[in-house]
């Protein structure tokens, strides 16, 4: 190490108010070495102690929690609201510190405006080198406790699409190789040791859905619809629940694992069969609207299942089911996906189009499609009492639904205020909490007549 190098090492690492004098007089600095979002250092800050562990120790380990999924909450909900997940995320590892981590362990971002983020574990007390167990006890202890955190402070649509998985490395002090490189290359190995844990979850999740379709271990549950002429219910949907209390027992879950697995077909015929016999006790009249996926309207077993031996067995026939289509994946050929719809109609069953004005997918559906029923989406829905630009998109939809002789169904309604300026735009069909929630097949008529004074 030359003298120079020496005297900035030393600095560094003894220095530290007069380096925030210096960062506090020159700010471009800040900006350099400390990320805006969680106010952390970033990696060339650790340089130092990490050079001071390798001359001491011979070795340092490192960990590196990564936030995957990431794109997808920021495509989704914009960066603002993905940067205040990093801040969220950088709280639990500041929390952690003196419990699961030491108050000596160093947190750090790996780069300005990233999704990683570095420790560096102080080294053990009656050691030289740290344990491979122990170390490995610290990766779970962190992943799980920022997970726990997070999971109670993070609004449940959010948390489902964050994910985060901490890998570990340890580098060993090289004389020959520079610093840096040695770092990089530990962070590397961190990294992937992180990407390889998210692969074997994704693994285990596979193989827990396969055992659940193979025992069946499916439920239904109903949510009605009403019409808001006179609070009656017109017809139930079926809503596919995995088992009680398991990170499957919602279907996003369930139909997020089933297309990484390449499992849809086998999951929406289960779900299919769990319904129809469901609906031997359907009350007389009713309809049933079972959710379909788009790639599954083209199943032989479809046809099959639902004009033979299941559907015998059940008091419901086709002209009562209504197939409502679900956009969880983008419809490839619309020409053969109509084609094979007529099909379906003409052996009795009706088309609904969900998520209506959710996006340019479903309007494209809609246009597609001819369907018999259109629901709106609940992002239109939501608030439409305070905000004119969703009530007036409502409107004309409702516009669009009379001239076509569509059935329109607002879902998601949550408060009678929304209600009252649904009925107002002319919305003739509603579900939502804010009449029932999703229950056992099937709720006596008995129990809705409180709606009626809504």
């Amino acid at each position: 190490m030359s003298e120079q190098e020496s005297e900035s090492h030393d600095y560094l690492l003894e220095s530290w108010l007069e380096f925030n004098d210096v960062i506090d007089a020159h700010p471009e600095i800040r900006e350099l070495l400390f990320d805006a979002v969680t106010g952390l250092p970033t990696t060339p800050l650790l340089f130092p102690r990490i050079r001071m562990l390798l001359e001491e120790r011979g070795e340092v380990s490192l960990l590196c929690l990564n936030v995957v999924r990431y794109s997808k909450i920021e495509e989704i909900y914009g960066w603002k609201v993905f940067d205040d997940v990093m801040r969220e995320v950088a709280r639990s590892l500041e929390n952690i510190a003196g419990t699961v981590l030491r108050d000596s362990d160093i947190i750090a971002e790996l780069m300005i405006s990233g999704n990683s983020f570095v420790v560096v574990l102080s080294p053990p007390r009656n050691s030289v080198k740290i344990d491979t167990d122990a170390r490995q006890m610290i990766v779970q202890k962190v992943q799980s406790s920022v997970r726990e955190r997070l999971v109670d402070i993070m609004e449940p649509a959010l948390f489902k699409k964050f994910g985060c998985y901490v890998g570990a490395s340890t580098i060993q002090f090289e004389e020959n190789v520079r610093l840096e490189r040695l770092v990089h290359h530990g962070l590397e190995e961190a990294l992937a040791d992180s990407t390889s844990r998210e692969e074997l979850d994704a693994e285990q999740r596979k193989t827990a859905l396969r055992e659940i379709i193979a025992q069946e271990q499916v439920r239904t549950l109903v949510h009605p619809i009403f019409d808001l002429q006179d609070m009656s219910v017109v017809g139930y949907e079926a809503l596919s629940r995995g088992p009680v209390d398991s990170e499957f027992e919602r279907p996003d879950k369930l139909f997020k694992v089933a297309y990484d697995a390449d499992l849809v077909l086998k999951l929406e015929r289960l779900c299919r069969k769990k319904a129809i016999e469901a609906a031997a006790s359907i009350p007389d009249g009713r309809l049933l609207f079972i959710n379909i996926e788009p790639e599954a309207v083209a199943d032989p077993e479809l046809r099959e299942i639902m004009t033979t031996t299941l559907l015998a067995q059940s008091t419901i026939t086709p002209d009562r089911i209504v197939l409502e289509i679900t956009e969880r994946s983008a419809i490839a050929d619309f020409v053969s996906f109509r084609s094979t719809l007529e099909y379906v109609r003409a052996l009795g069953f009706k088309i609904a189009v969900d998520d209506a004005g959710a996006g340019y997918g479903s309007l494209q559906c809609l246009a597609e499609v001819h369907p018999e029923w259109l629901k709106v989406d609940l992002s239109l829905v939501r608030d439409c009492d305070t905000d004119d630009v969703r009530a007036s998109l409502i409107a004309s939809l409702v516009t669009f639904a009379d001239r076509m002789g569509v059935n329109l169904i607002a879902e998601g309604i949550e408060t009678t205020e929304e209600l009252a300026t649904l009925r107002e735009i002319g919305v003739r069909y509603a579900q939502g909490f804010l009449f029932t929630v999703p229950v056992e097949p099937f709720p006596a008529d008995s129990d809705f007549e409180g709606l009626k004074d809504l």
